[in-house]
């Protein structure tokens, strides 16, 4: 293994993971604001919102995540241009392939991020509210400073699993050519003969990956636990 990392591929799997966990931040950041943006949304009183987010969690939660990817990849630049083409003066714009990785694992999280926003929140009585406003907050601050504090101390291994997800979710980039941690496998495993050390090098980049997140997550929770008192 050490000969290969020496050779090279080394840097070739730093740079690897280096796409793939900007993917999986970038979606994990996403798929947080669509599920409390959709969760706010649910709660209003806006005549049917309820159900249309309803559909669209359950809809995104059945679909298998690379049919969602590969159609955002096919079809993705051509309406971007369709668009810009209606401006005048607007030249051809490639999409970075990026971008519907990105999109298409954070629209899928925001499905789970939002039923379990949902939970979490129904969880907090409505009195809390009622008391940010006796305080003298607007419905943004009680939002900020009471309601999502709160959401947060319950999400926390929830959110863990998500990340998770997020990270492992990368793997699909693969598929459209992006070199992320399984096409670089892939490639060397080929080039060199060895698919064993490569998928295996792989295997334990998204296991020391997995171990460190469980540690963050674990102290995150730990913190949030001691500032409300409870340890």
């Amino acid at each position: 293994m050490l000969e290969y990392l020496e050779a090279g591929w080394g840097w070739q799997f730093a740079r690897a993971f280096g796409v793939s966990l900007t993917v999986a931040v970038l979606s994990f950041a996403f798929c947080i604001l669509i599920g409390i943006a959709l969760t706010i949304i649910a709660r209003s009183r806006l005549w049917g919102a309820a159900a249309i987010i309803k559909l669209y969690t359950y809809i995104f939660r059945s679909l298998p995540d690379i049919l969602l990817l590969l159609l955002i990849f096919y079809t993705a630049d051509g309406i971007i241009n369709g668009a810009l083409a209606t401006i005048p003066g607007m030249s051809h714009l490639t999409v970075n392939p990026l971008v519907p990785g990105i999109m298409s694992t954070s629209i899928v999280l925001g499905a789970y991020s939002t039923e379990l926003f949902k939970a979490s929140w129904a969880d907090i009585p409505p009195g809390q509210n009622e008391a940010g406003r006796a305080l003298g907050f607007s419905a943004f601050q009680s939002l900020a400073l009471i309601i999502l504090p709160q959401v947060y101390r319950k999400m926390i291994p929830y959110l863990s699993s998500l990340w998770l997800i997020s990270m492992k979710e990368t793997a699909l980039l693969s598929i459209i050519g992006i070199s992320d941690i399984v096409r670089t496998a892939s490639i060397g495993a080929r080039s060199t003969g060895a698919p064993f050390t490569f998928y295996g090098i792989a295997i334990a980049i998204f296991i020391v990956f997995a171990f460190a997140s469980a540690k963050l997550f674990h102290r995150l929770e730990k913190r949030s636990r001691r500032s409300m008192g409870e340890i």
